[in-house]
């Protein structure tokens, strides 16, 4: 059995991305995780009073993550092409880290100092690439808000199935989308 000296928030936090990839946004409990970690119940709650407080770490990770992932795939992109392609590495993201990014979506507390930061550093690459076209700051602030809730309803409708329409792609429609934000 796993020891609590053996345990530590970033084992917890891994474990329970883990468990929500595998199981879905719902399946980090105190209990899934002390069976998969090997130890007692009680043991995660000295790391986090409660599974809000676990979730909202989680979404922090996520957050991070994802900035990470923003920072590598947006190298070497400026203005408009690296809006499209933050735009883009986002999407794919969100959508290959599906349970993750609803968990974050549902658990994701700005009004927390550490989370509100994590997002607004995203916002600040977004608008690094803006500047070199956009210097009105309401359009700026109304761009980036077009561009996040166009990533989070792509993300939403495909994990509903809503996008399964031979019509159109899913892929254009978010790049017809993504270009008519841009205009």
């Amino acid at each position: 059995m796993t020891k609590k000296r053996d345990l530590s928030i970033e084992k917890i936090i891994q474990t329970a991305k883990e468990l929500v990839l595998d199981s879905g946004s719902h399946s980090a409990t105190f209990s899934n995780l002390a069976k998969k970690l090997d130890c007692k119940t009680q043991a995660l709650y000295f790391y986090f009073k409660n599974r809000d407080e676990l979730n909202q770490a989680v979404a922090q990770d996520y957050i991070i993550s994802l900035s990470e992932v923003l920072k590598n795939e947006c190298l070497g992109y400026s203005g408009k092409a690296g809006l499209i392609q933050m735009a883009k590495v986002m999407r794919k993201y969100g959508l290959n880290n599906l349970s993750l990014s609803l968990l974050t979506l549902e658990s994701l507390n700005l009004s927390t100092e550490e989370s509100y930061k994590n997002v607004i550093h995203i916002n600040s690459m977004m608008k690094v690439f803006m500047d070199s076209f956009v210097q009105d700051p309401a359009k700026q602030m109304t761009i980036t808000r077009g561009i996040r809730g166009l990533v989070i309803g792509e993300v939403v409708s495909e994990s509903v199935g809503m996008f399964h329409n031979p019509l159109i792609k899913n892929t254009q429609s978010f790049e017809d989308n993504l270009n008519k934000i841009l205009e």
